[in-house]
């Protein structure tokens, strides 16, 4: 059985990244867990990230190649409202799913996110 344990974020500084996801879900905590500015995220419901202070893999696989694995989905009601509180991001286009709106949205460090404004699992995760 595997199990799921992390997502990985490589950013310019990861105490200031740590700071912005305690807004983004509204909460959390986390800890630094080595001597390289390496963090450990915990959402309120459990998620767990692991940021890693890296500009050597920035450079390298998101500016240069824009390769990357991790786009973050969540959801949540009220999104829209929560995110217009946030002014570390930039809104980039917003889809209409068969549930309600999906929300696509980039951070300060450039990573690329989106959250769906409805809290249930919809016709296309829940399969």
């Amino acid at each position: 059985m595997i199990h799921f344990d992390h997502i990985e974020i490589h950013v310019n500084n990861a105490k200031s990244y740590s700071d912005f996801l305690l807004l983004l879900f509204k909460g959390g905590r986390y800890k630094k867990i080595s001597e390289n500015n390496t963090y450990m995220f915990l959402t309120p419901d459990n998620l767990r990230f692991e940021i890693k202070e890296n500009a050597k893999f920035i450079k390298k696989f998101i500016l240069e190649e824009g390769s990357g694995f991790c786009l973050p989905c969540l959801r949540m009601n009220g999104a829209m409202k929560h995110l217009d509180t946030i002014d570390k991001i930039t809104i980039e286009k917003i889809i209409e799913n068969p549930d309600g709106q999906c929300i696509f949205f980039q951070d300060y460090e450039g990573i690329d996110w989106h959250i769906k404004d409805y809290v249930i699992l919809d016709c296309f995760t829940n399969i």
